[in-house]
């Protein structure tokens, strides 16, 4: 499952700066926003991870970003000039989990960022959260309950994110067979689990059908 690591920097050396050293350590798909209008749009629309977030985007209040985060999942992390221990105070006040300071070891920062990701335990896909830990599938801040087979599936999916998988790799995979024994098997489940997890089971968003090929898990 990869990760998804926004950085939003209006200063474009330090912006490549961060993003060459978190691409070096290959900790997820990254993300760039120059200003706080192009950092809404990009949070509104999907879920992040991580968070780095400059406060001195040409005199903006960075801390109204938080609000567009889609969940209480999304790490912030304060890369900033501001060094008061004020500054410092008010960035965990307003949810941040971590603080660096400009100028600051590009490498070190990498270390940070992978640190927050691995300590996230959850999925986050437009309105489904998966809690790793517990199993818990949430949708629309509702609880749903899957069948064992069902929570199987929707793990194979999540993992192969963006990838095509054919129904033999599913069966392979998630039921156990190395060949598909009955196609109607398949396509029974994957049209109960949609009926739980998307919101137009009949226009799924998340699980598609590849046609010829078999099915994609859109993140």
């Amino acid at each position: 499952m990869t990760a998804k690591i926004l950085i939003v920097e209006d200063d474009f050396d330090i912006q490549t700066l961060i993003k060459i050293s978190l691409s070096n350590k290959q900790l997820g798909k990254i993300y760039l926003a120059n200003d706080k209008l192009e950092a809404e749009q990009l949070l509104k629309n999907d879920h992040f991870d991580v968070v780095l977030l400059d406060l001195n985007l040409k005199s903006e209040n960075g801390y109204e970003l938080v609000k567009y985060f889609k969940n209480k999942d999304t790490k912030l992390i304060v890369v900033t000039a501001k060094d008061t221990d004020l500054d410092v105070y008010k960035g965990f006040e307003n949810g941040a989990v971590d603080y660096v300071k400009k100028p600051f070891d590009p490498i070190e920062l990498a270390y940070r960022v992978g640190v927050h990701i691995q300590s996230s335990h959850t999925h986050n896909n437009k309105n489904l959260k998966v809690n790793l830990d517990t199993t818990d599938v949430v949708i629309d801040n509702e609880k749903v309950n899957l069948t064992s087979r069902e929570y199987d599936l929707l793990m194979y999916f999540i993992k192969n994110t963006n990838k095509v998988v054919t129904k033999s790799q599913i069966y392979e995979h998630v039921w156990g067979y190395s060949i598909s024994v009955d196609d109607n098997t398949l396509m029974v489940h994957i049209r109960t689990l949609r009926k739980k997890i998307e919101n137009d089971a009949n226009n799924p968003q998340l699980i598609q059908t590849v046609r010829g090929k078999g099915y994609i898990y859109r993140g």
